[in-house]
């Protein structure tokens, strides 16, 4: 006996054993399943005509029954254009009428109830279309038309019936249908803000797959927006919806064509033979550094045969002419050879007409903003 009861004992102790490591798939806790779980039950005894909450709508009239679940968040002042995407609203809402087409007017005391108990009359109901930035329309039927709430409200309910697939990821609300990408929202104060073209209105042409007077249907703006992508590539996105169907334009992008183009090659300079035929010269700074004399300027002479460098340092640019003069004067004597030409920029530092006449010196200047033709003495900085 004693050996049966020690041996029940171990087996309640191992029952107990398992009922700790269960875990409950209803409510999360440790220690029963799910058919034992009791929460939730009180309210199946609760009977089905018993209210479960506060923000529920109510229909006053037998004749139209609208449901709606609206939080007190939407009773807030809104945009004209926004609309919000509401997972409790069982109907599509909209404030203005001008959204409406083909209105139906509803006069039989029909009213929705907010989540502050308030109560708003509903006056219609109608299609609407909205256009988002991606080029595709929704078409949303029977939106109730109440002028007293303060945002246009999308019904994910409504969206579930009608075939739309909606996922919520990182802040994002993506739309699609069928696997086809129709477009999104991102958070907004608490709800998600569907990414609508401004520029149309209900009355305005809907861009669908099938449509192409609209100008956003254009294959240059297409084009554009997809950072100038070659059409071949529009075409192959168009047959997999990803873009709306329109006909290619036979014109080339202007823009594509500038920055396509591309500068020819320079030509090859010829290089001088003899020393002194041709001097390179140019002026740079120290960069707002000056040397320990207070010189903030540098002057190269540069002899375009051997390459031969001479560096002078300056206090000011007024004084480039009379280190030329200098430089002159000593590699004349040195080589036994007068300077022919001399090759600079055309900075108002070498301007001195009457001097280089007198000498005989030809003075080359370079185009503006064309360092290249001055090249020998600009990768000398």
């Amino acid at each position: 006996m004693n050996s049966r009861r020690w041996l029940g004992c171990d087996k309640d102790n191992k029952g107990s054993n398992k009922k700790q490591l269960i875990t409950c798939w209803k409510c999360g806790r440790v220690g029963h399943f799910k058919k034992d779980c009791r929460v939730g039950k009180h309210n199946k005894e609760a009977g089905p005509n018993k209210q479960q909450g506060q923000n529920l709508v109510q229909s006053y009239n037998s004749v139209v029954n609208y449901v709606s679940l609206i939080s007190e968040e939407c009773y807030v002042q809104d945009d004209d254009i926004a609309w919000w995407v509401d997972s409790g609203a069982t109907n599509h809402l909209c404030k203005y009428l001008r959204w409406f087409k083909g209105f139906q007017p509803i006069e039989d005391g029909s009213v929705i109830k907010m989540g502050n108990v308030a109560t708003e009359p509903i006056k219609g109901l109608s299609k609407i279309k909205l256009v988002f930035t991606s080029g595709k329309c929704l078409c949303l039927d029977n939106v109730l038309y109440v002028p007293g709430i303060r945002k246009n409200l999308l019904s994910g309910i409504m969206l579930n019936n009608c075939g739309y697939k909606h996922v919520l990821e990182s802040e994002k609300f993506i739309l699609s249908r069928h696997g086809t990408f129709v477009g999104f929202g991102y958070l907004c104060n608490g709800m998600f803000k569907l990414n609508l073209d401004v520029s149309f209105s209900n009355e305005s042409v809907c861009m669908t797959s099938t449509s192409s007077s609209s100008n956003l249907n254009k294959s240059e703006l297409w084009h554009a927006r997809l950072r100038h992508v070659h059409y071949k590539r529009l075409k192959e996105m168009s047959k997999l919806s990803m873009i709306p169907t329109f006909e290619m334009n036979n014109e080339k992008c202007k823009t594509c064509m500038l920055t396509k183009i591309t500068r020819l090659p320079f030509t090859d300079v010829k290089r001088e033979s003899k020393v002194l035929e041709l001097i390179h010269s140019d002026l740079c700074d120290f960069h707002a550094t000056p040397s320990i004399e207070n010189k903030k300027y540098i002057v190269t002479f540069i002899d375009d045969a051997s390459r031969f460098c001479c560096v002078y340092i300056l206090c000011s640019k007024n004084e480039a002419l009379d280190k030329f003069k200098i430089y002159k004067t000593e590699v004349e004597l040195q080589r036994n050879e007068l300077i022919k030409s001399l090759r600079t920029d055309k900075g108002g530092e070498y301007y001195d007409p009457s001097y280089f006449q007198s000498m005989g010196i030809i003075h080359q200047t370079t185009a503006p903003y064309t360092p290249q033709q001055n090249g020998v003495s600009e990768r000398k900085k």
